[in-house]
């Protein structure tokens, strides 16, 4: 297939032709994420994955939309990284991966490949839920950077941990608790989690939110950083409560589907959302 270089007139037309997309500023950001925050109340499945999820929306519908034109590619690695700092923040660091190209699940393996799994077996589901989730992006459709894959892909593997902790809880098997116990403490070394978040945080916040009736009300919430959490989780296993272990998942992680906690049910954020 033939292409048309790009040119200096071709990005000049380009540049033209761009609808002005007025700058982002703090009070459009806090309000989508206000926004973001109600969503993961309500659907607790994807409480820690909508943040970095939702960047692309963000990116859209505050930004303004960018034109792109590339030329054809089969890869998923498109070999690009974020733009700028805001890029950075919003997206997540690393390589910008497009999640509708053909070997996308080739990919998603190898970036998996650092991260310690119980098992290979709990590692290829955590893959097949990867790519459950991008099912119908088409090429060039839709990305997500290596950090970011990477931090849900070392959330899945918290839960598989935690699920093969309490079995040996259960069970008395001192030893497959003690290696479930120094891997979850472990955790916050693992390159896919100080990548993403190098210094974890919990802190309140203050948004400003325009009613129906435009007045512009303030509010308060709290923010967390993605992996605020493994402080407590570490303290958690050290003791023998499987339901603490398990409700600090289903608040906190969002990505403990059934077949990844068969011996801690109850960190499925679902699980716990429909006792209430």
């Amino acid at each position: 297939m033939r292409t048309t270089p790009s040119t200096d007139d071709h990005d000049r037309l380009v540049a033209e032709a761009a609808p002005a997309a007025p700058e982002a500023v703090d009070i459009d950001i806090d309000r989508v994420w206000h926004r973001v925050h109600v969503t993961m109340t309500e659907e607790p499945r994807k409480r820690r994955g909508l943040r970095l999820l939702a960047a692309g929306v963000l990116a859209a519908g505050v930004l303004g939309g960018t034109a792109v034109a590339t030329a054809d590619h089969f890869s998923a690695r498109t070999g690009k990284g974020p733009v700028d700092a805001e890029d950075l923040r919003l997206g997540g660091p690393g390589e910008s991966l497009d999640v509708g190209a053909p070997d996308y699940g080739e990919v998603v393996a190898e970036e998996s490949a650092d991260i310690p799994f119980p098992t290979e077996g709990f590692r290829a589901i955590a893959i097949r839920h990867q790519l459950h989730d991008v099912r119908f992006a088409g090429p060039g459709e839709q990305y997500v950077s290596t950090g970011a894959l990477r931090a849900w892909l070392a959330d899945q593997a918290l839960c598989a941990w935690s699920s093969e902790w309490a079995a040996a809880t259960r069970s008395g098997d001192e030893a497959a608790r003690t290696e479930a116990i120094e891997t979850i403490q472990a955790a916050p070394t693992w390159p896919a989690v100080v990548d993403l978040d190098p210094a974890p945080y919990s802190r309140m916040e203050s948004g400003e939110e325009e009613g129906e009736d435009g007045e512009v009300r303030t509010f308060r919430y709290r923010d967390e950083s993605q992996f605020y959490y493994l402080a407590a989780l570490g303290e958690a296993v050290d003791g023998r409560s499987i339901d603490a272990v398990a409700d600090i998942l289903a608040e906190n992680n969002g990505y403990c589907r059934p077949e990844l906690v068969p011996g801690i049910p109850r960190a499925d954020a679902m699980v716990r959302f429909a006792e209430r």
